[in-house]
């Protein structure tokens, strides 16, 4: 057989496996069970991708994200190493022609989103699979104590059952003790190895900075830094307008968001790994995935909603074991717009039931018809049909889905983007000399804020229905403005798509699983309150604080936080 080793430095070119990683590899070609615990930047794919290529059969990787799969697709593609990706809203005839090829040998790692594990076609042909090994990434998802739970991923289960005797290796970087004990009881793990690495990141640094003054103070900390850095933001536009700002003040920076293409992510994520740009400022899409060893410096201009999601895009500093900096500028006004954000996103169950029927209306779609079918879903058009607001509205859609009554294609969900480049004196000499383009432009000027400062999401429909024109012809005018260069514009390349996985029911007969919904709110509120403390001055440790929230309770404090300084301050200067 050929040996991990091997076979990490003939695709990836690393001469040694990161700590931990092979002690997973080792156990998984054992064949055992195993529940793998590493923080952010441990290597977690690897884990399953090795082992892929030294053992005969297809290793069956579950995925909760589609963008995620396909990216990770495109990249092993690109090391020639032979893999594919089922999930909602391909055709029939692809997903036969990848599962036959899985079949038949020819696919060493399948990724497979949860809701496809229930489906006739996979259950059949899964049966006469030669599956070597099933990966669960993010693990957590199975657990409702988990920060991001996924009904779907309770399929997982009925799959074993399928494949009796396949082992399992479970995956996840961010999982108290209540989340750990789930997984194993939900995945029926048996005999099973966990392999933890602690919490604890000696050579990091975490700060919590109360500041008015957000954006000097952070550009005076880039200014002072010498290596790469990291912003995270909550808002894709603040990505941009982020991002601009510090341009002008002379530090190279990148803006990378969810929202863009993935020639484009990766066109900046290469600038940045490359020290061609010193900071990219990012939502928590940027990250999964990314080796990058010497980040000195990861701020947090908006606050996560919980320690899990701080804990794993903090821990992307530092990677090279070299003294690296977390750091959150908190202004006052933080702490209420976490809360807000976090109750909004549970909205009641009359608003689901007028989102429920919004869709199926939307879809032309009688009761009782829809089930297992994949429509074109055009988010703006939707949201402005039926009058909703877009944070809103996409919460309401994500508890619906995660209740398991359709999958909508995330990585869709983009639309076009456009933001002017010229300046005004410009733009209006183009006016002047082209009515087409006097109209188009005051019409986007008038539908949308911030088209001088940052690319904007806009509606080729609203603007074609205000301009009382054809939709193409928009199309081609947006375009005729981007080779101009007035613009930059962005068209959408995909088409959002929703899998109604269910029947339609009566508005009055649609319901979720309420005491789980509820769970699901008292344990995001609960990580949002522990997220506020995290920020309290009377915080003795900030590194014990995370580790004992992920139940390291036996610890140290570590000398070298904002608060350990303090406390060696007030003993030096008492």
């Amino acid at each position: 057989m050929i040996t991990p080793l091997h076979i990490l430095k003939q695709y990836w070119g690393f001469a040694d496996f990161r700590p931990l990683q092979k002690d997973i590899i080792d156990q998984v070609i054992l064949k055992k069970d195993v529940l793998a615990l590493l923080p952010t930047g441990g290597g977690k794919s690897l884990c399953y991708q090795v082992p892929a290529l030294c053992t005969d059969g297809v290793t069956i990787v579950i995925s909760p994200l589609i963008a995620l799969m396909k990216d990770q697709v495109a990249r092993l593609k690109k090391l020639k190493i032979p893999c594919d990706a089922i999930y909602s809203g391909m055709s029939s005839r692809d997903i036969d022609r990848i599962l036959d090829n899985a079949r038949f040998g020819k696919t060493k790692l399948l990724y497979v989103s949860p809701e496809r594990l229930k489906t006739e076609i996979f259950i059949a042909r899964v049966k006469a699979m030669n599956v070597s090994l099933i990966a669960v990434d993010e693990a957590h998802c199975i657990s409702q104590w988990g920060h991001d739970f996924r009904p779907s991923y309770l399929e997982i289960g009925e799959l074993r059952k399928l494949l009796p005797g396949i082992p399992l290796l479970a995956l996840t970087a961010t999982a108290t003790s209540e989340v750990t004990q789930e997984i194993i009881e939900r995945l029926d793990l048996k005999d099973v190895v966990i392999i933890r690495d602690s919490f604890a990141r000696p050579n990091l640094h975490y700060h919590v900075i109360p500041r008015e003054d957000q954006l000097p103070y952070i550009e005076r900390l880039l200014l002072k830094s010498s290596g790469s850095a990291i912003i995270y933001v909550r808002h894709r536009r603040l990505c941009r307008e982020l991002s601009d700002w510090l341009q002008t003040k002379g530090i190279k920076s990148g803006a990378y968001h969810g929202g863009m293409d993935m020639q484009d992510r990766d066109s900046i994520q290469e600038s940045w790994i490359n020290n061609k740009t010193k900071v990219i400022v990012a939502t928590n899409a940027f990250g999964m995935g990314v080796d990058k060893s010497d980040v000195r410096m990861v701020i947090h201009f908006d606050l996560p909603p919980g320690i899990e999601e701080y804990y794993q895009e903090a821990g992307r500093a530092g990677r090279d074991g070299q003294e690296a900096y977390c750091i959150i500028v908190v202004k006052p006004s933080s702490t209420k717009n976490l809360v807000q954000k976090v109750e909004s996103s549970f909205p009641d169950i009359t608003e689901l039931r007028r989102v429920y029927k919004s869709v199926h209306i939307y879809l032309d779609l009688a009761v009782g018809s829809g089930k297992d079918e994949t429509f074109d879903f055009d988010f703006p058009s939707f949201i402005s049909r039926f009058g909703y607001k877009s944070a809103e509205v996409y919460q309401a859609l994500d508890i619906i889905a995660k209740d398991g009554w359709f999958v909508i294609d995330e990585s869709a969900m983009r639309g076009s983007t456009a933001q002017i480049l010229t300046d005004a004196e410009t733009l209006y000499n183009n006016q002047i000399a082209d009515t087409q383009v006097d109209l188009l432009t005051k019409a986007l000027l008038r539908g949308y804020e911030g088209l001088w400062s940052s690319d904007v999401h806009i509606q080729e429909g609203r603007l074609a229905r205000f301009l009382n024109w054809n939709e193409n012809e928009v199309i081609k005018q947006l375009a005729q403005l981007h080779t101009l260069g007035l613009i930059r514009y962005m068209r959408s390349q995909s088409k959002n798509q929703i899998t109604l996985l269910h029947e339609r029911v009566p508005e009055q007969n649609f319901t979720i699983d309420m005491k789980s919904y509820m769970f699901r709110k008292e344990k995001a509120l609960a990580r949002m309150n522990a997220m506020v403390a995290y920020l309290g001055e009377d915080v003795q440790c900030r590194e014990m604080f995370i580790r004992n929230y992920f139940g390291e309770n036996q610890t140290e404090p570590c000398g070298h936080c904002d608060r350990c300084r303090q406390k060696k301050n007030k003993i030096i200067m008492g």
